[in-house]
């Protein structure tokens, strides 16, 4: 077992994952072992082998459920293959064992906006972001969810509320945004004779002409 886990973390240091890989194995057949599985995953994860490292990882917590760096790295091998509920799940845990931990903050953030639960997963990079200024990923990330929340918002007033001037409004700006400015036009008048006072609606209609 140590001769194998020695010629391992050697290869892992040289950059050889893949024979890093190979030796990992031969250790844990002889001896099945957490942290050997957790550095197992992180060699096939480091190859960008996701699905294969996953297995590894949910071994590690079954024989070492303290492995933080192990929920870790499966919650971003399952988001990595789309699973987001369940890199949720796991990533949640992972938050429980090192809740100040800045990259467990990131992915379980992530997450959360990938499953569309906009304002848990803003509030956490919002906190994160505080913390690291100079994280550019993470400002890309809200600045993203930020639009998306807002159309999601938008889609719903037009989807349950389809004669109101927002739901014109929204139509309109669609049409606009295609390039058909005269039908756009007609949405927004709509939403004008509805609802006069509406910001934004006559500066639209303005553009809209201006553009015909």
């Amino acid at each position: 077992f140590d001769q194998y886990l020695a010629s391992a973390k050697k290869a892992e240091a040289a950059g050889d994952f893949h024979a890093a890989e190979k030796e990992y194995e031969k250790a844990l057949a002889i001896r099945p072992d957490g942290e050997t599985f957790q550095r197992l995953g992180l060699v096939r994860h480091m190859q960008n082998e996701f699905d294969r490292a996953i297995p590894a990882f949910e071994k590690a917590i079954r024989l070492k459920p303290d492995l933080w760096g192990a929920y870790l790295f499966l919650g971003i091998d399952c988001y990595r293959t789309n699973q987001f509920p369940k890199a949720l799940t796991v990533l949640t845990h992972a938050a429980k064992l090192r809740p100040a931990e800045p990259e467990v903050q990131f992915w379980l953030g992530t997450t959360h906006i990938a499953l569309k639960h906009y304002l848990d997963g803003q509030e956490i990079l919002e906190e994160l972001s505080k913390r690291q200024l100079e994280n550019l990923e993470v400002l890309r990330i809200l600045a993203q969810s930020y639009s998306d929340y807002a159309v999601a918002l938008h889609n719903r007033v037009a989807a349950e509320h389809p004669a109101s001037a927002w739901a014109f409004r929204i139509h309109g700006q669609a049409l606009e945004s295609e390039g058909f400015c005269e039908a756009a036009l007609a949405e927004y008048r709509k939403a004008q004779a509805l609802k006069p006072d509406m910001e934004g609606v006559r500066e639209s209609i303005t553009r809209c002409q201006a553009k015909h």
